[in-house]
C-alpha cells in the first residue's frame, strides 16, 4: 500500500489512494464489498468483548472455531467466518465501486479506555498510514526483515505491520515477544530490525552478556521509549541505529526520530514530522507554554483526511477530544529548544505496562464484582524488580467483610480479564483518600505505593520490607 508521504513525507498529498487496497475485501451474500477492520484482542471475553461488538456492529467476525467456541455467548448474535476461508478466495484483486478516499474509514481500534469503557477509534486510511511510519524513518527496503513479535489488536504491531507493507519490508510475525531469547530469535529468523515497547528495551540491558549478544544482523531498532542507557544498549547489541516515535491509536505516529542521524537525544520521543500539522503543547487553562515546561501536547492535523478519525457512536467524547479543532492528545510534555518532544506522562487515568495501555476503570469495575468489596483504586506503581510498571489494586472492604482472599480475587480477574490487565499488587486499607467532591485523590496512592500489607500475585505472598 503507497500514500502520500512515502518519498516527501509530506502528508498533505493528493485526495485519493494511489493504488492498493486498504482493509479486507469479503464476499458477503454474493456482493464483493470493501471491508472496514475492526480488530479486538483475542483475550477479551465477557462485557469486554460483547461491549466494542455491540458499538461496532460487525457483518461478520472473522475468528477461529476455537475461539468462537470459547465466547459463543459473546458471539451469537454475529456471523463467524473461519480465517482459513479467507484464503481460498481469489488472489487477483477485486475492482472496487470507486476509488479509495484518503478519508475513507481504514481501521477501527479498540482505544485503552479512560474514565469509562474503552472507546472504538476509527482511523482513515491516511491517517492509518503514519502509525508505521517509523518503517520509512530506517530505510528499510525489500531486503529487510522486520521481526513483528506484537499483537496486531495493538496500534504498534498493526502499524509496523503496515509500514512493512509499504516499504517492500518483510513482516516477519510471531505470537509474542520472548525477551530471553530476542537476539537468538533475531538470528534464527535472520531479521535485521525490531521494535521494542513499553520496558522491553531495558529488560534487556538487564539480562546478563552473552557470545550472541552481537551474533545476528538487526542493524536497525525502534524503541519506544528509549532504553534508559541508550550508548550501552547499541554498543552492546550492535545496532547501527536506533529510533523511536510516540503515536497513539488516535493520532497515528505525529512524533518520530525521522531523518535525524546519529543517536537520539536520551529519552526524547523525537521531533514533529514534516507535514503532520500544527503542535503546541498547553497548560490546564488552556495556555501555551514556553519551552522546557510540561504541558499537554495538542495537534492540528493539515490534510482534512486526518481530521476526520473520530470515536465510534460516542459524539461527546469526539466533541470534548476534538474541542477548538485541536486534538487533545492527553499526554504531557517537555519540549526543549531545539524542538524535542521528551514525554512525561498522561493526564487521564489510564496505567501504561509493558507497552499496553490499560483503563484503570475496567479494571476498579471488574474488582467491584468481587464478595466483600466496598470501594477499589486501580493505580500504577513501580515493581520492585526490574519490570517497571505495574497494576495495584487498593480495596476497601465492606463492613462485615472481614478479610479477603487476594489469591482467589486474583484467579476470578484473571478468568475475565486479559492477562497484562490481572492486578500484580492488591492492599487492602481502611478508607480510600478522598478529595472535597468524593474523587479518590489516586496521586497519594501512588505515592504510597508498596509495602508490607500489599499482596504480590507473582510471588503470592506480601511484600517483605
Amino acid at each position: 500500500m503507497s500514500t502520500p508521504g512515502d518519498n516527501g513525507r509530506d502528508l498533505a498529498g493528493p485526495t485519493r489512494h494511489p493504488r492498493g487496497r486498504p482493509g479486507l475485501v469479503l464476499d458477503l451474500e454474493g456482493e464483493t464489498v470493501r471491508e472496514v477492520r475492526v480488530v479486538v484482542g483475542y483475550l477479551h471475553t465477557g462485557r469486554m468483548l460483547a461491549h466494542p461488538l455491540s458499538v461496532a456492529e460487525p457483518d461478520v467476525v472473522v475468528s477461529t472455531p476455537d475461539q468462537v467456541a470459547a465466547v459463543a455467548k459473546e458471539l451469537a448474535p454475529y456471523r463467524t467466518l473461519d480465517p482459513a476461508v479467507l484464503g481460498e478466495g481469489p488472489a487477483d484483486e477485486p475492482r472496487l465501486r470507486r476509488p479509495i478516499e484518503l478519508s475513507d474509514p481504514e481501521v477501527i481500534l479498540m482505544t485503552s479506555g479512560t474514565t469509562g469503557p474503552s472507546k472504538l477509534w476509527s482511523s482513515t486510511v491516511l491517517q492509518a498510514s503514519t502509525t508505521g511510519a517509523y518503517v520509512r524513518d530506517g530505510n528499510l527496503s525489500p531486503d529487510d526483515r522486520f521481526l513483528v513479535d506484537l499483537p496486531l489488536f495493538h496500534t504498534a504491531g498493526l502499524g509496523v505491520t503496515a509500514g512493512c507493507m509499504r516499504s517492500g519490508a518483510v513482516a516477519v510475525l510471531r505470537r509474542r515477544p520472548s525477551l530471553s531469547r530476542y537476539f537468538e530469535i533475531a538470528r534464527e529468523l535472520d531479521v535485521t530490525a525490531g521494535f521494542l515497547v513499553g520496558a522491553m528495551a531495558a529488560k534487556l540491558l538487564a539480562t546478563p552478556r552473552t557470545p550472541g549478544d552481537r551474533d545476528h544482523r538487526v542493524r536497525v531498532m525502534v524503541a519506544a521509549p528509549l532504553p534508559p542507557d541508550l550508548a550501552r544498549f547499541v554498543e552492546r547489541f550492535g545496532i547501527e541505529r536506533i529510533l523511536t516515535s510516540f503515536g497513539s491509536t488516535e493520532t497515528g505516529g505525529p512524533i518520530g526520530t525521522g531523518d535525524h542521524s546519529g543517536l537520539p537525544t536520551p529519552g526524547s520521543a523525537g521531533r514533529e514530522r514534516p507535514g503532520y500539522g500544527e503542535y503546541k503543547l498547553v497548560d490546564s487553562d488552556g495556555v501555551e507554554v514556553p519551552a522546557g515546561e510540561t504541558g499537554e501536547l495538542l495537534i492540528r492535523p493539515a490534510h482534512p483526511a486526518m481530521r476526520q478519525g473520530h470515536y465510534l457512536k460516542d459524539p461527546e467524547a469526539n466533541a470534548k477530544v476534538w474541542a477548538g479543532g485541536w486534538f487533545h492528545t492527553g499526554d504531557l510534555f517537555r519540549r526543549n529548544a531545539d524542538g524535542g518532544y521528551f514525554w512525561v506522562g498522561r493526564d487521564r487515568d489510564t496505567i501504561r505496562r509493558r507497552g499496553e495501555n490499560i483503563s484503570s476503570f475496567e479494571v476498579e469495575r471488574e474488582v467491584m464484582l468481587e464478595p466483600g468489596v466496598a470501594s477499589v483504586a486501580c493505580v500504577g506503581v513501580d515493581a520492585h524488580d526490574d519490570v517497571g510498571v505495574e497494576v495495584k489494586v487498593f480495596v476497601v472492604a465492606a463492613p462485615g467483610a472481614g478479610s479477603i482472599d487476594f489469591e482467589t480475587m486474583a484467579g476470578n480477574l484473571a478468568e475475565r480479564m486479559p492477562a497484562y490487565m490481572v492486578p500484580r499488587y492488591f492492599e487492602l486499607i481502611d478508607e480510600m483518600p478522598m478529595t472535597a467532591t468524593q474523587r479518590v485523590t489516586k496521586y497519594v496512592l501512588r505515592q504510597r505505593g508498596n509495602g508490607p500489607r500489599t499482596w504480590d500475585r507473582k510471588h503470592l505472598s506480601t511484600i517483605r520490607s
